[in-house]
């Protein structure tokens, strides 16, 4: 007799969606009755079917037909899934940044991030004002929701951020900071363009404490030059994004006033 019990759940095989050519994910699994109305469905392609979905037997015991068929019912709820995410992202970002396309860059970052949150650094964006960070960044969220995956993100500039958890009466501006600091991927916009004061400080550092500590990607924007963060975010902030973040540095002049022109 086995000295742990295992139960059923953790005994069985998962399905193999590498093996699919599926995007991982969480999907509700196919009616097999669906496959009996098809041309080649056959009762025992059914149970082949339901073993394997049950995780009683591997891919390799199925027809080609059968492989088919699973793979056929997991892409299309993929891809659902994936509509899904990208309207939530246009309904939720400014309307000035819905249309924003990603880059490979940013696309493979936010593969890494859906993957393998722990071990995927932060992104600092900086560069001149009018260089287009903002845009970047929610084409970086945008890249997120494309992937298909349920990663929660939220996104405020530096103000916003300041002004919601600014303490006031019959709002528990604790509870809103916790929920902030665990969101999944966190986009915070013009860090260090606010004055410094001692209480943006100590929130700040708090919440880069925070997502430093427990290891959750975001992506933070500046105008401020890298060498002067230490100045505007104070000592203890600025290293912490050092160390957290790879640099995104964009470059070039302001566009807003080529389009004022």
């Amino acid at each position: 007799m086995p000295d742990q019990w295992t139960p059923p759940s953790q005994r069985r095989r998962g399905i193999d969606f590498t093996a699919l050519g599926v995007p991982a994910g969480r999907y509700v699994l196919p009616d097999v009755t669906d496959f009996l109305v098809g041309p080649t469905g056959t009762q025992d392609g059914a149970a082949r079917i339901n073993a394997y979905l049950s995780g009683s037997a591997t891919l390799d015991s199925l027809q080609p037909t059968e492989v088919a068929f699973i793979r056929d019912h997991f892409l299309q709820a993929a891809e659902e899934q994936r509509q899904k995410c990208v309207a939530y992202f246009e309904t939720k970002v400014p309307r000035r940044y819905s249309g924003a396309q990603p880059t490979a860059i940013a696309a493979a970052w936010a593969q890494s991030v859906v993957t393998n949150p722990d071990d995927t650094r932060s992104l600092l964006i900086v560069g001149p004002t009018g260089t287009g960070k903002t845009h970047y960044a929610y084409s970086v969220l945008r890249a997120v929701a494309e992937t298909g995956r349920t990663t929660g993100w939220a996104a405020y500039t530096a103000a916003d951020l300041y002004a919601r958890l600014r303490p006031r009466t019959g709002r528990d501006s604790e509870a809103e900071f916790e929920n902030i600091a665990d969101t999944d991927v966190l986009f915070i916009d013009d860090l260090g363009a606010a004055k410094l004061t001692e209480w943006t400080e100590e929130v700040t550092y708090r919440l880069i404490n925070h997502r430093y500590e427990q290891c959750r990607p975001g992506i933070f924007t500046s105008n401020v030059p890298p060498q002067q963060l230490r100045d505007a975010l104070g000592e203890r902030i600025a290293s912490r994004l050092t160390e957290m973040c790879e640099r995104v540095a964009l470059k070039g002049d302001d566009r807003r006033k080529g389009m004022a022109a």
